[in-house]
C-alpha cells in the first residue's frame, strides 16, 4: 500500500508539471497526511519553479498552524440514505443498514474534500443535537456578540487551551458561520472535561456586556445516545459470536487456541448445548497480519505474501461451520487503504472467501434479525487513550463510551489515525447501534452504556516483539457469544476462553 502512495503523490505532482527531489518526496510520505501536505507544498511552490525541494517542504511544515482545515458548506443536501437514523428491524438475517466507507469524489482537491467531511460531521451530529432542552435559542456562532441575551451554539472544537492564571477552560469552537471563544470557568462542574479536538459539541452560554469578556459556558450537551431509548434487539431466538484480530501469517497465529474454537462452534467436547443456535460470526478487522506494517514485521511472519496470507484466511474460515453467516470488516493491518473509514476487502481478496462470508467496510452498521451492530476494527484507540486521562488498552471499553458519548468513532484530525478526505464522514454513529464491537486493542472487555452493549473482542495472535516494545499486553483467544433476543440484559454474554490448554466457558459477563 506504501508504493501506490508514493505513486499517487507522484503523480500529483506530475500533474500540475512539476518534478519532485527525492529527499522531499520521502518527506511528504512521512506525513500523516501526505496528500493535504503534497497540496499545501505545491501552493507555496506556485508556478515560478519547476522543481518541488526538501526546503521548500520543511519551510510549509514549519508554517503549519492549524491541525485541520476549516468547516466548508456542504455541496449538496444529504440524500435520503445519509440522512436515515432509524432502521425498520426486518425478518431478513442479515442485512447492511449504513456502510461507513463513500467512494470519494474525483473532481475536488484533498483540502476542499476535508473541509467537507468536516462539514458533513458538523451537520449530521448537530441534527442529534437540536431540540435538546439544554440547548433553547439555538443561533449561529457569528451571533455570538457581547451583551447577547442567552443562546445556544453547537460547535466543532478547533482548540482547547488553559488559562495561565486562574486556570480556566478556553474552548474555540466553529461551525459555517464562524468561530467564536468561550469560557468555562475553573470552578465549573463543566471544566473537568476533558474535551477533544473536532468533537461535536452543544452549548449553552451566557454573555457580558463587556467586549473583552468571552462568553461563558452554563451548559453543555454532546450528541450521545438517549437515555432510556427503547433497546433492540432479534426478532427470534439466534446467537452471534464476536472475534477479532485473527493476525492470518503471523508465526504467532493461535492455532492450538484456533482449534479449541472450532471444537466449540462444531459442537463438539460436549459443546453442543452452548453452540445451539449461533448462526452469525462477526470478525472485527485485522483479519491477516498483513505486510509492511510495522519495522522489520517480517521476521515474525510465517506467510510473508499477502496473497497467501488470505488465501489462508479462506481455508480459516472454512473451518468454521458453513451454516453460519461470517461478517468481516478490515482493520489496519489488512490490504486495503488504511485511512478510516476502510472500504471492504477487494473483490480479488474477497475471492479467496467462502461464499458465507459478507465483507464489509470499517465501520459498518448491520441488522441480524433487527438487532443492530456496529463494527468498528479500533485504531481511533490510539489517538482517544492518550487524548482522555486514565484511559488505557486494558480497558477499551472505557473509551467505546465517549466514542458513544460524542457518537463519533474518531474525531481527532491529524494524529495517529488517518481519515479519509470524503464528502460523508462515515465515522460518525448513526443510528445508535443495539451492540458497538471492537478489536485492534488485542484484549477483552464486555460492558454496557445506555443499554448498548460493548465489546471488545480479543487476538489471535500470541504476543510479538513489537508489542513488547510497545508495551502491549495481550488477552489473547477469548470470543463473546451473545443473546441477540436480549444483548441488553447483564446475562446475554458468554465468553469462551480457549487461551489455556483446555477450553473454558464462562455463562455471563462482567
Amino acid at each position: 500500500m506504501a508504493s501506490d502512495v508514493r505513486e499517487h503523490v507522484v503523480a500529483f505532482i506530475e500533474s500540475h508539471r512539476k518534478i519532485v527531489e527525492v529527499d522531499a518526496l520521502e518527506l511528504i510520505l512521512a506525513d500523516r497526511q501526505p496528500l493535504i501536505l503534497c497540496q499545501a507544498v505545491l501552493n507555496r511552490v506556485g508556478p515560478d519553479s519547476p522543481f518541488v525541494t526538501r526546503e521548500m517542504v520543511l519551510e510549509v511544515v514549519a508554517q503549519r498552524t492549524s491541525n485541520r482545515p476549516p468547516l466548508a458548506r456542504p455541496p449538496s443536501p444529504p440524500t435520503a440514505e445519509e440522512t436515515s437514523a432509524t432502521p425498520v428491524p426486518e425478518a431478513e438475517p442479515f442485512r447492511l443498514v449504513v456502510s461507513g466507507f463513500s467512494a470519494p469524489t474525483t473532481h475536488q482537491n484533498p483540502l476542499e474534500a476535508y473541509g467537507h467531511l468536516f462539514a458533513d460531521r458538523h451537520l449530521r451530529l448537530s441534527r442529534i443535537l437540536r431540540g435538546r432542552r439544554g440547548l433553547a435559542n439555538l443561533q449561529p456562532i457569528e451571533s455570538a456578540r457581547a451583551g447577547s441575551p442567552p443562546m445556544a451554539v453547537i460547535g466543532m472544537v478547533r482548540e482547547v487551551r488553559t488559562t495561565a492564571r486562574q486556570h480556566h477552560t478556553v474552548l474555540v469552537v466553529e461551525d459555517e458561520s464562524g468561530a467564536a471563544s468561550v469560557l468555562i470557568p475553573q470552578d465549573s462542574p463543566l471544566a473537568r472535561g476533558p474535551y477533544l479536538p473536532d468533537e461535536v459539541l452543544g452549548l449553552s452560554l451566557e454573555f457580558s456586556k463587556d467586549p473583552k469578556q468571552l462568553p461563558r459556558v452554563v451548559g453543555l450537551e454532546r450528541p450521545d445516545v438517549p437515555p432510556g431509548r427503547p433497546a433492540g434487539h432479534a426478532d427470534r431466538p439466534t446467537r452471534a459470536m464476536f472475534l477479532s484480530d485473527l493476525h492470518i501469517g503471523s508465526k504467532s497465529f493461535l492455532s492450538d487456541a484456533w482449534g479449541q474454537l472450532l471444537d466449540f462452534a462444531h459442537g463438539r467436547a460436549g459443546h453442543e448445548e452452548e453452540v445451539r443456535g449461533i448462526d452469525f460470526v462477526v470478525i472485527a478487522g485485522d483479519l491477516v497480519d498483513g505486510i509492511g506494517i510495522y519495522p522489520r514485521q517480517e521476521r515474525d511472519l510465517a506467510i510473508p505474501d499477502i496473497i497467501e496470507q488470505y488465501a489462508e484466511l479462506g481455508r480459516r474460515l472454512r473451518e468454521l461451520p458453513s451454516r453460519m453467516t461470517i461478517v468481516v470488516i478490515p482493520g489496519n493491518h489488512d490490504a486495503v487503504t488504511p485511512a478510516e473509514p476502510q472500504p471492504a476487502l477487494t473483490p480479488a481478496l474477497a475471492a479467496s472467501l467462502p461464499s458465507n462470508v459478507r465483507s464489509l467496510a470499517n465501520p459498518s452498521t448491520f441488522s441480524l434479525y433487527g438487532a443492530l451492530v456496529e463494527a468498528y476494527h479500533g485504531r481511533s484507540f490510539d489517538d482517544l487513550i492518550p487524548a482522555l486521562p486514565g484511559a488505557t488498552y486494558a480497558r477499551p471499553t472505557e473509551v467505546m463510551k465517549r466514542m458513544l458519548a460524542m457518537r463519533h468513532l474518531a474525531p481527532i484530525y491529524g494524529g495517529r489515525t488517518p481519515l479519509a478526505p470524503l464528502i460523508r464522514d462515515g465515522l460518525v454513529i448513526d443510528p445508535a447501534p443495539d451492540i458497538l464491537v471492537t478489536g485492534h486493542a488485542h484484549t477483552f472487555g464486555v460492558d454496557r452504556y445506555r443499554d448498548v452493549l460493548l465489546l471488545n473482542v480479543s487476538t489471535w495472535q500470541g504476543e510479538t516483539e513489537y508489542q513488547r516494545m510497545r508495551n502491549i499486553t495481550a488477552v489473547p483467544a477469548r470470543a463473546a457469544v451473545v443473546d441477540l433476543t436480549r444483548p441488553s440484559r447483564p446475562d446475554a454474554v458468554m465468553t469462551v476462553d480457549a487461551s489455556g490448554p483446555k477450553m473454558v466457558i464462562h455463562g455471563g459477563a462482567p
